[in-house]
């Protein structure tokens, strides 16, 4: 097997080209929910001087508990020493060290030009890079939750990668318990089977267990030391009752991990069908000398399903939680491109050709993400940023803003509390307004309908929304 990097123009220009399409979303104005939340959270982290107590808002997780802190330290460490203008780069060096990674890994399983057919795929999947370049925990979780596995999909035999693989998973379950394990434990599944040995399934599964053993020792201090708050908070409401279907804010359909993979894993999904088609086949014969790569493409193969499995098992699911298997499926689309592409490009000619292209693709990316082009291919900001700005700029920080709407606007209320440090309220009943203190209001155009609270009259409305103030 040709272990070797390819040459280094197309390597660096697909992490160019990587890193263009992470930044391209930063000249727009994007309302992420998940984003604006965790970057409120990670605020008030750094000025509480706290690191182990996160908030939201006053009237919304007042004590934050959906997720345990430590995914929020680089972020707190970042607005600390740099401010908050370095979120964006943080999470996009995450994103980036993870297509470096699968393209290592890549060319360790299938080769070379597996490798980097990997980083490629990786790096223009769009929903990887929109939400690579954003303040949230899955850039880091997918980069830990893949070196996790890494040793166990390259060795899976060894004590060292007992190990590597131990210590990366501890850190990635730090972050998102189950979902930093699940890599480890489908990696020995999947090396077990493709090798027919039982001890990757041995040193995968150890691994698992110890890598959970500093996340299992906090909740347990916590429930036994300390105020209980995490254990109740985060291993009861949150990890118990999404895995039993208690907790309904997201997707319960048993398959739903193969669906969203199927809608958002472009355009590499064709490659993966590929991938997956060609890991069943028999080798032909004369075909001797690939057996090694065709290991190595049954490993990711199994290894792919094996986490899309694993993240059926929660009742409860979410699409972002489909995030850690992107690696494995872009390292899949790579090892079954690569001999197509390697047949097509036998020709000195055309590979110089094909990465003077890909060179170039990776420039035009660049120049245009400089460029700003990004922003006309977003959506409108929220109205509290467009239509109602002027009101929301004479709102000193920390200001309550009732959000008055049938069901609470989130991502609207993340938005507001992010870009404008206000503390937006959710309330779902207007008469809420009449002996609130607060001087502005919004409310959802359908909840007003044709009344109007005492002592508050109507400035504007802009799509489905009202901004009340207060009568003087």
């Amino acid at each position: 097997m040709d272990s070797a990097w390819p040459r280094r123009g197309p390597v660096v220009a697909v992490l160019v080209l990587a890193a263009s399409l992470v930044a391209a979303p930063w000249a727009a104005h994007l309302d992420d929910g998940d984003a604006n939340l965790y970057t409120v959270v990670a605020r008030n982290m750094v000025e509480q001087g706290t690191w182990l107590n996160p908030s939201y808002l006053p009237d919304v997780y007042p004590e934050f508990r959906e997720h345990l802190p430590f995914g929020l330290w680089p972020q707190v460490a970042a607005i600390r020493w740099v401010g908050e203008g370095a979120l964006g780069p943080l999470n996009a060096l995450w994103t980036l060290a993870t297509v470096a990674l699968v393209g290592w890994l890549g060319t360790r399983l299938c080769g070379a030009r597996a490798g980097l057919l990997a980083m490629l795929v990786l790096a223009t999947s769009e929903t990887f890079f929109v939400y690579g370049g954003r303040p949230r925990l899955d850039p880091l979780l997918v980069l830990l939750g893949t070196l996790a596995a890494a040793p166990v999909l390259l060795d899976g035999r060894s004590l060292r990668a007992l190990l590597l693989a131990s210590v990366a998973g501890s850190a990635a379950a730090l972050i998102k318990g189950p979902f930093g394990l699940l890599p480890i434990v489908a990696a020995g599944a999947a090396r077990g089977l493709a090798t027919r040995s039982v001890r990757p399934f041995l040193v995968g599964g150890t691994a698992a267990v110890l890598a959970a053993l500093p996340v299992t020792g906090f909740l347990v201090w916590d429930r036994f030391a300390g105020d209980g708050t995490w254990w109740s908070g985060y291993a009861e409401r949150q990890l118990l009752a999404s895995a039993m279907g208690t907790r309904t804010d997201g997707k319960l359909v048993f398959w739903f991990p193969f669906r969203s993979v199927a809608s958002r894993f472009w355009p590499g999904l064709p490659l993966v069908l590929l991938g997956a088609w060609t890991a069943v086949r028999q080798p032909r014969a004369g075909q001797e000398a690939r057996a090694q790569e065709q290991v190595g493409l049954r490993i990711l193969a199994l290894f792919s399903l094996f986490v899309l499995l694993g993240l059926c098992l929660p009742a409860r699911k979410l699409w972002n939680h489909t995030l850690v298997a992107y690696p494995g499926l872009a390292l899949l689309a790579g090892a079954a491109a690569a001999p197509w592409v390697e047949r097509l490009l036998q020709a000195p000619r055309r590979k110089r050709v094909a990465a003077r292209a890909l060179m170039g693709l990776a420039l035009v990316v660049a120049v245009a993400s400089m460029a700003g082009l990004g922003r006309y291919l977003a959506p409108p900001p929220c109205v509290a940023s467009r239509e109602f700005a002027a009101e929301f700029d004479r709102l000193a920080p920390g200001t309550r803003v009732p959000v008055v709407a049938a069901t609470p606007a989130w991502i609207l209320i993340a938005a507001i509390a992010a870009e404008r440090r206000l503390a937006p309220q959710p309330v779902d009943q207007l008469s809420v307004l009449e002996g609130h203190e607060a001087r502005l209001a919004l409310v959802e155009e359908r909840v007003l309908q044709t009344s109007m609270p005492a002592g508050w009259h109507e400035v504007r409305r802009a799509r489905d929304w009202v901004l009340l103030v207060r009568d003087r």
